[in-house]
């Protein structure tokens, strides 16, 4: 049994058919530029998603008048199942830094990222270093010629 087809007089004009043909064909180059857009690269062995989870924003209130600033990391790394770890190049400034009060500017910094609340915890003279793999945090003294450039 055959349908019949009935199309409305403006569909068989030839202004229509060439407006659906530059339409697919914008549909078709628009997916391909989709498709051939970077994609971010993970370290080997890194979990998925693993790279942007101290990206994620968090209120940022410590008390400065109890704990330190090693409890102040673990309690902000906790949500992300990341870990500090004293195994630096220098364990002992490493821990110096972590047994420092926290400083009374993070008492109420307010909404930041993870990573940008560890950097104001651990001061301007000291870098993190992160391993997305181990999901490890580490907190190094800032070599001196870097020191110097800033």
């Amino acid at each position: 049994m055959k349908l019949p087809l009935r199309f409305h007089p403006l569909a068989r004009s030839p202004q229509l058919t060439a407006l659906l043909r530059w339409c697919v064909v914008g549909l078709v180059c628009a997916l391909l530029l989709l498709a051939m857009l970077p994609q971010p690269v993970l370290a080997a062995g890194a979990p998925p998603g693993s790279a942007y989870r101290l990206k994620v924003g968090t209120l940022v209130e410590f008390d400065p008048r109890s704990g330190t600033v090693g409890d102040a990391i673990k309690s902000l790394l906790e949500p992300v199942q990341y870990r500090i770890t004293y195994r630096t190049v220098d364990p002992v400034d490493s821990a110096a830094v972590l047994q420092r009060r926290i400083p009374a500017i993070a008492a109420h910094a307010g909404v930041m990222s993870i990573e940008q609340a560890l950097l104001l915890l651990i001061g301007e003279d000291n870098r993190l270093v992160v391993d997305h793999v181990n999901r490890l945090v580490a907190v190094e003294r800032l070599p001196d010629d870097a020191k110097e450039m800033r």
